[in-house]
């Protein structure tokens, strides 16, 4: 990405929880990521991996251990509740399960009237025209507006959360499994409101998920997770054609195909899982891969890249490339 283009800008992102015994899991350790106007950024990576903890250190539900968030320039960590609440009409978030992002004693119309009450104060007249509006754009009619949370299909209720996330015209939205919790039927629909919302009001996507066919769909560049730290970044076409580190050859390989008789070539990682729990200084899949070194078990490798849009974390792939080295990311 350009220097100066990204609106979501993350830098060396950390989050450590204390554990039983004077111990310290490493949820997410130095993750950096920016996007743009206008972009779908995916974050994927097997569960466990720490992109919902991303998400959450983001918006400051959880608090980050250390770390820099920008938006537009303006930062997010360090700044106190009245103006945290501000910058939340700059970003918002649609939940992985609707049913427990909806309060079920509120009607559709109280739902879609509380961001406008919270965060542009409109009086009466004009929150109503705003939530017919909302409504609206997602899909929905007016008669939905005095039933309940429970009155509506599963799909329904995330176009409810999809309408209160946008209520407030932000710039980022955070989508954290938005169709995970949906029946396949319904999942095109959603995503291709998420697409017109997108490109209507040139919304910023970072877009959670573990369905890679969804990510082909949707995402115009993908980061790969593993143990709270990014692997490999870049277009989402060059990766899924080309994937380059050990990891995200293995994620991919382990999607299924949605063409009958095509067949992947499995790759295959054995060994056990690292703990994220107080881990080596040392990369975290050293004991699965494949093209394991000894220098691998000496030092957690830099996300690098590769002057071709592509970010890679392993200096033994880096050797391989013919072109030369770009840029280093910094402090990932």
């Amino acid at each position: 990405m350009s220097p100066g283009r990204a609106l979501l800008q993350v830098r060396d992102l950390a989050k450590v929880f204390p554990v039983a015994g004077g111990r310290k899991l490493f949820a997410v350790d130095g993750v950096t990521l920016e996007i743009a106007a206008g972009e779908t950024l995916a974050l994927v990576g097997e569960s466990g991996s720490g992109k919902s903890t991303v998400a959450r250190c983001i918006l400051r539900l959880v608090e980050p251990t250390g770390g820099e968030i920008t938006i537009g320039g303006e930062p997010m960590l360090g700044l106190p509740a009245s103006r945290l609440t501000a910058m939340y009409r700059r970003i918002q978030m649609v939940f992985q399960d609707p049913n427990a992002s909806l309060n079920p004693r509120m009607s559709i119309r109280q739902l879609l009237e509380e961001p406008l009450r919270l965060h542009l104060y409109l009086l009466r007249s004009e929150r109503a025209r705003r939530v017919q509006e909302l409504i609206e754009m997602v899909g929905l009619t007016t008669g939905h507006l005095d039933r309940y949370p429970h009155e509506l299909s599963g799909g329904q209720r995330q176009r409810i959360g999809i309408a209160r996330a946008i209520a407030v015209s932000p710039e980022v939205v955070i989508l954290d499994e938005p169709t995970s919790s949906l029946d396949v039927s319904v999942r095109g629909q959603v995503l291709d409101l998420l697409l017109d919302l997108q490109q209507r009001l040139n919304l910023a996507y970072l877009f959670i998920t573990h369905d890679l066919q969804v990510v082909q769909h949707v995402a115009d560049r993908v980061a790969v997770m593993y143990l709270g730290g990014i692997v490999e970044q870049g277009a989402t076409e060059a990766i899924f054609a080309a994937p380059r580190h050990p990891y995200t050859q293995a994620l991919l390989s382990a999607a299924p195909v949605a063409r009958w008789g095509v067949k992947r070539t499995r790759t295959r990682l054995a060994g056990e899982i690292s703990s994220p729990i107080d881990p080596p200084d040392a990369c975290r899949l050293v004991g699965r891969c494949p093209l394991a070194r000894p220098s691998c078990s000496q030092g957690k490798p830099a996300l690098v890249g590769t002057g071709d849009g592509r970010s890679i974390a392993c200096p033994v792939v880096i050797d391989t490339l013919p072109q030369p080295v770009a840029e280093r990311i910094p402090s990932c």
